[in-house]
């Protein structure tokens, strides 16, 4: 048994990292599911070989999941997570939580033997906890044994202070109890900035979407006057520097917002890395913020991953992944419980 194939089936793909890290344990896909056209083209150009459902996963009919049903291992994803609300105990059907029920639907019809969701460490809070313990009470209903967690993926050996909860549910009639595995690193060892993407200074523009911002002068001066590991001075910015450069934002004090005016240090791990434009942090030490390389590699996705679409789409895939290390260690924990 220990050299058996589980097959798995991932839905809301995105950039893969749940992908890259099952496949890297060694499970067999079945199928992707994504509807979001820069993620399928990524899909496309790096898993030619793996089928993508390119379709909203509202519209894929009950009767399609049939044939799966009893035949897959595993079911992952991490369902969008818009807002939430329930009545009681019970998560409420309305079209925040309709993702989440997507998934869920997907798991009541094919009845993997276990499933992992991931979702933000938010929702531990939405509803003073309600919403948690009503997606908890669903899978329950459909027939499995459940537990949930927040996981930093830096203990698990990810250069990032991430945190994300994840539910781990196991079929009942297996018998077994889910459980997560033990974290491996913590602040003695972690694995660190300057581990993850030091070696890629000087190779911007040779290495695939290792493409710096093009920052005004303004705002490349402003970086500099931010030291490694810090924010904006406490005692502020040179006036010369201190105010907004684009022509809407003249009036306006830079702030110290987001982690846009963050630069990481070498020694730690990153902060979260947070999809969307310009939205990634600084470099150690150039004046700019991170290319999607870099962030990639802090997200632990290995070289040969091509992000597509435009800078900004390529930025939202990396920083919404689960990292592919801690998606590896999950897979293969999996893998213990199955076997």
């Amino acid at each position: 048994m220990a050299n058996k194939t589980y097959t798995f089936i991932d839905l809301f793909s995105g950039a893969g990292g749940l992908l890259r890290g099952f496949l890297n344990a060694g499970f067999k896909p079945e199928f992707s599911l994504e509807f979001w056209k820069p993620a399928i083209e990524t899909h496309h150009q790096n898993y030619p070989n793996i089928p993508v459902w390119e379709e909203d996963i509202r519209q894929v009919s009950d009767e399609r999941l049939l044939s799966y049903h009893h035949k897959i291992d595993v079911i992952v994803g991490g369902p969008p997570c818009q807002g939430f609300s329930t009545i009681g105990k019970r998560l409420v059907k309305d079209p925040r939580n309709e993702l989440v029920f997507e998934f869920i639907r997907f798991v009541r019809i094919i009845q993997p033997k276990v499933f992992l969701m991931e979702n933000v460490r938010g929702l531990l809070s939405t509803d003073k906890g309600s919403v948690k313990e009503a997606i908890m009470a669903e899978f329950e209903d459909i027939g499995y044994n459940i537990t949930s967690k927040v996981l930093c993926a830096a203990d698990y050996g990810v250069p990032q202070k991430r945190y994300r909860l994840f539910f781990l549910g196991v079929r009942k009639d297996l018998g077994k109890e889910p459980y997560f595995p033990q974290p491996s690193h913590d602040s003695s060892n972690y694995t660190t900035v300057g581990d993850a993407i030091m070696d890629l200074v000087g190779k911007e523009n040779i290495v695939p979407n290792h493409v710096p911002l093009k920052h005004n002068k303004v705002v490349t001066e402003r970086i500099s006057y931010i030291e490694e590991g810090h924010g904006i001075p406490k005692d502020g910015l040179p006036q010369s520097v201190a105010k907004g450069s684009r022509s809407d934002f003249l009036d306006h004090s830079i702030k110290n917002f987001s982690h846009v005016f963050r630069r990481l240090s070498r020694s730690l791990p990153s902060t979260t890395m947070v999809p969307g434009h310009n939205a990634f942090p600084l470099h150690p030490t150039k004046n700019r913020s991170l290319t999607v390389r870099e962030a990639a590699r802090i997200q632990t996705f290995p070289d040969d991953v091509i992000f597509c679409g435009s800078r900004q789409n390529q930025c939202i895939q990396v920083g919404n992944a689960v990292p592919v290390k801690l998606a590896e260690v999950i897979a293969n924990n999996i893998k213990e419980i199955l076997s």
